[in-house]
């Protein structure tokens, strides 16, 4: 790849960025929510690039202690040969199906592919498309996106406020997080006042040990009546086995599952076994290379269901995304969009306009996605991990 085979990686270092949006009320953050970024550097001062790990939105302490463990792989390599190392960590059965491990080899990932496309000076669409397409895939400029509302605990000023934000982007798709022991019925009368076309995540109640059953069959029967373009993660991780006598129970009811894995024998199972509408991948979690295995296997076998990008963190993760999904072979049907006020993905959302769905990359500067976060970032690594200890609410 011509100037790659002299780009060498000198340092792998963790890096935070902490937003405004959170202010300690919802369980499972910090006092704010945050962003774990890897930075590869390399021998080039201007040639160096950013990866994002889901797992460090909740756990950035975790992600700093394995990254640290496993950066000593990828020192002195190029970013060819840091590719090639993330797979044969993989071989490995303990990397395989470790979660927090396979979500810092995902973000070192999105880092040397990023690299790859700012030493070639193309966007990362491209790049993608001459690795896992041979350049055969059409590059599409307009990504189907939908907007993601509020947190677990948001209130219906808070659903309000993005409702009205989203709204004004021009989003016509949203998705909003309820709690099957609240009032979601009001959430939901609210939306549809604004004329969205809306789907449900369930997350909140995969954290009950026992789920109360009654309360998820009276929630499906009155969703049944306002026809969300799906339902997400309806079942605990836990009673996934549960969900096909739910599915055969709510025929006319598309549902999605899958943020919470990251290996392509969760999605293999999601799929073909479970036979879930929409698989929800982040690739923040999940490596790439896992997800276009995936992608390879729901074609070849002519599986019906359909991968929607789960995006919940950063302008890392979300730019990656847009780009995947601009690839026509990878068939993405939509990426998420996250509404919620943190203060790196401000920058991006600003300008942003979502015209017939769909956002125009052309508008973004695809070859240089360090520009939308720099500023952001907490130039020093994280010695001190004390003051994120967990504080969970009762």
């Amino acid at each position: 790849m011509g100037q790659l085979k002299k780009i060498k990686i000198r340092s792998v270092t963790s890096k935070i960025i902490s937003g405004s949006f959170g202010n300690s009320k919802y369980f499972g953050y910090f006092k704010n929510k945050l962003i774990s970024l890897v930075e590869i550097k390399t021998n080039y001062n201007n040639i160096y690039s950013y990866g994002e790990s889901l797992i460090g939105t909740y756990s950035p302490d975790l992600y700093v202690q394995n990254l640290n463990y496993i950066k000593k792989f990828f020192l002195n390599k190029t970013p060819d040969e840091g590719i090639k190392i993330t797979q044969q960590l993989q071989n490995n059965k303990f990397f395989y199906y470790n979660g927090v491990l396979k979500s810092v080899l995902a973000s070192i990932e999105i880092s040397l592919l990023n690299l790859i496309a700012i030493s070639r000076n193309e966007s990362l669409g491209k790049t993608l498309n001459r690795i896992y397409f041979k350049s055969k895939s059409k590059e599409n400029n307009f990504v189907k996106v939908y907007s993601s509302a509020g947190s677990i605990k948001s209130n219906l000023n808070d659903i309000r406020n993005d409702l009205t934000k989203s709204k004004s982007i021009g989003f016509k798709h949203i998705k909003i997080r309820v709690d099957l022991s609240k009032n979601y019925k009001r959430k939901v009368e609210l939306i549809k006042k604004y004329n969205f076309d809306f789907a449900v995540d369930l997350i909140a109640n995969t954290f009950e040990k026992n789920r109360n059953l009654q309360n998820l069959k009276k929630f499906l029967n009155y969703m049944k009546k306002n026809k969300p373009l799906w339902i997400e993660e309806v079942v605990n991780v836990n009673d996934v086995d549960l969900f096909n006598k739910i599915k055969k129970n709510y025929k006319t009811i598309k549902f999605s599952y899958g943020e919470n894995f990251n290996s392509f024998f969760d999605f293999y199972n999601l799929t073909n076994y479970h036979r879930f509408d929409y698989i929800n991948v982040d690739i923040s979690h999940t490596p790439i290379s896992d997800l276009f295995k995936l992608i390879n296997f729901i074609k070849k076998n002519k599986i019906k269901s359909k991968i929607i990008f789960h995006c919940w963190g950063g302008i890392v993760n979300l730019q990656t995304s847009l780009e995947i999904a601009s690839l026509s072979n990878a068939n993405i049907k939509m990426v998420e969009i996250p509404m919620a006020d943190f203060s790196l993905n401000n920058k991006f959302i600003k300008n942003l306009r979502i015209d017939n769905s769909c956002i125009d990359l052309n508008l973004l500067d695809r070859k240089n996605i360090n520009k939308y976060h720099e500023s952001d970032l907490v130039k020093n690594k994280i010695r001190n991990l004390n003051k994120y200890e967990f504080k969970f609410k009762k």
